[in-house]
């Protein structure tokens, strides 16, 4: 009982940062005047890096309620899971964006879903 809720945690987490995720960036590419993600501005990658920071800061949070305990593992399983597919992510964009995005949102994507989890941890009773 205790894996499966583990399992619900973290898809729970990562189900809402990829849902943030998805609908703010056609939003944020409309705003910013580009017509696809891949001719960036500098504005569009800013933007995108904010939202997803906080958006991996509320989904550790979440993460570590749903988990219950042991939040900080539950969250660093999140952020795995973040890495792993923001490598994914690179290998698919190849060089339409700059190295430094990408490895900026696939660093601080997992330390801010700990952020969040300990946050909860502190809030805890």
């Amino acid at each position: 009982m205790r894996f499966l809720r583990s399992l619900l945690a973290i898809g729970a987490g990562f189900a809402f940062f990829a849902l943030v995720v998805g609908v703010l960036t056609p939003v944020a590419t409309r705003r910013f005047g580009v017509e696809n993600f891949q001719s960036f501005s500098m504005a569009l990658l800013f933007a995108t890096l904010a939202y997803a920071i906080v958006a991996a800061a509320v989904a550790g949070y979440l993460t570590a309620y749903v988990a219950g305990q042991r939040e900080l593992p539950h969250a660093a399983a999140l952020g795995m899971l973040m890495i792993g597919l923001g490598f994914l992510s690179m290998r698919e964009h190849g060089l339409k964006q700059p190295g430094w995005y990408e490895a900026t949102i696939a660093g601080c994507g997992p330390m801010a879903a700990l952020f969040g989890a300990g946050l909860r941890r502190l809030r805890k009773r």
